[in-house]
């Protein structure tokens, strides 16, 4: 059972890795990416961050330690393996963050990490969180109220960011952030909804694309006019920087809208996926993706859509 029990977690993470869009080797390699580059970022642009750096680990690993998980468990697995399967989770949660803390020399706290990620595994919260948490969006692009809502944490991150950058008049870590949040936004679209959804829409194709993509654009524009005009007050001199920056973020929001139905109504095709995540690593590609993704989308949707 407790072979069994890993081997569909594995199966499950591989799922939504998959569901990710593109060729999912990439999709594993960009999250290793991004968490090695924003660790590096928070060590090298906050003095003795190791500390915090810990403490995010260890909020990431008592997420485990919920209550009704636990319950679940015990009534599932003999009481051995509830507590084999719960080292086991803690251990792995704690594992990316026990190397980068062994890597950057931080033995000390990555021992700390190691022993607290044991004691974890006995203790249980049975705080129940009911916050409702509020979005700067209408209740019309539900992408963008459901993709905050699941990843408001990473927007948390991006602002504190900001805040360092501004702190240390460290300019490339203010960049990094206002990077990350169009980057992040662009999942929001991976899930392809119901064909029933648009059949609510009265106008032809081409129109219903251009108005998903204006929200889609505003949204963005909410999120990141924090980070913008923080970063142009503090580095005036880079203003052209910032808002070249800013425009491939909104290029790549718009990719991500055609992208999501380019097959519409099936699922977004590898080809599809893997050219929008070429454009996020060489956003120079938006010029080629983003025509080619609205020519396939107007044929996806002109047999849905008048």
């Amino acid at each position: 059972m407790f072979r069994y029990y890993f081997k569909l977690q594995a199966r499950r993470l591989h799922r939504m890795v998959v569901e990710m869009g593109g060729y999912p080797i990439l999709n594993y390699l960009a999250i290793v990416a991004g968490f090695l580059v924003v660790s590096l970022i928070l060590y090298s642009g906050f003095k003795g961050f190791g500390f915090n750096y810990m403490l995010i680990a260890l909020l990431v690993i008592s997420r485990r330690s919920n209550a009704i998980y636990n319950d679940f468990l015990k009534l599932t697995f003999s009481n051995a393996d509830y507590y084999k399967i719960r080292l086991a989770e803690n251990l792995i949660s704690a594992l990316p963050f026990l190397l980068f803390l062994c890597a950057v020399g931080d033995f000390q706290l990555g021992l700390a990490l190691l022993i607290l990620s044991v004691l974890l595994v006995f203790i249980k919260f049975r705080v129940k969180w009911q916050i409702v948490i509020p979005t700067p969006f209408s209740k019309y692009p539900y992408e963008f109220i459901v993709g905050f809502r699941v990843t408001f944490i990473v927007f948390a991150l991006a602002y504190y960011l900001t805040y360092i950058s501004l702190r240390f008049a460290n300019f490339g870590i203010g960049i990094f952030a206002l990077l990350m949040i169009p980057i992040v936004c662009t999942m929001f679209y991976v899930k392809v909804e119901d064909i029933f959804y648009l059949w609510i829409f009265s106008y032809n194709a081409k129109r219903f694309l251009i108005d998903k993509m204006k929200v889609a654009i505003v949204c963005l524009l909410l999120l990141c006019l924090p980070i913008v005009i923080t970063l142009s007050i503090s580095h005036p001199a880079q203003i052209p920087i910032i808002l070249a920056c800013q425009t491939a973020g909104l290029s790549l929001i718009c990719a991500s809208v055609l992208c999501k139905y380019s097959s519409f109504p099936n699922e977004i095709g590898k080809r599809e996926g893997l050219l929008v995540f070429f454009s996020i690593i060489c956003p120079i590609l938006l010029f080629f993706t983003i025509p080619y993704l609205l020519k396939r989308s107007v044929r996806s949707l002109e047999g849905i859509l008048g």
